[in-house]
């Protein structure tokens, strides 16, 4: 077997949501191209928009001098997305749990719920500016 080769894809937006939809063009090219089953496909797109309008609305609030940046490492078997953004961080606890009944109707929460919800694995680092979000091909637990 040849050496394992990882494609880093790095893209770096202002903080602007007009821009976001970019994320979306690109995501969907890395999934088509790693050939990921179609509901696959969706759940990793709805992470990366979730994660790329909290890097940029929550995070950077909207600043147009910060950016976010999304790094997509694209494996043989999994792909990791790493997002970071300027902002002050936050901490995974403090996140209202949107199951919560309590929360229902409060929309914080939601996002990283479903980002976590639709990938294999998610991780908080840098006091929550940097989410490291992984999709296998084939989960480990399948």
């Amino acid at each position: 077997m040849g050496e394992k080769t990882e494609q880093v894809i790095i893209l770096s937006l202002p903080s602007s949501m007009k821009l976001v939809y970019l994320l979306d063009v690109v995501i969907s090219d890395i999934l088509k191209d790693m050939n990921f089953a179609e509901d696959i496909q969706e759940q990793v797109n709805l992470a990366v928009i979730e994660a790329g309008t909290n890097a940029i609305k929550h995070g950077n609030k909207e600043h147009p001098d910060k950016r976010a940046t999304f790094q997509f490492i694209v494996g043989e078997e999994k792909l990791t997305i790493v997002i970071e953004d300027e902002g002050p961080g936050f901490e995974r606890q403090e996140v209202a749990d949107p199951l919560d009944p309590a929360n229902l109707l409060k929309s914080s929460g939601r996002g990283l719920f479903l980002m976590e919800a639709c990938m294999d694995a998610v991780t908080y680092e840098a006091e929550g500016r940097i989410i490291k979000m992984v999709k296998y091909k084939n989960p480990p637990d399948a």
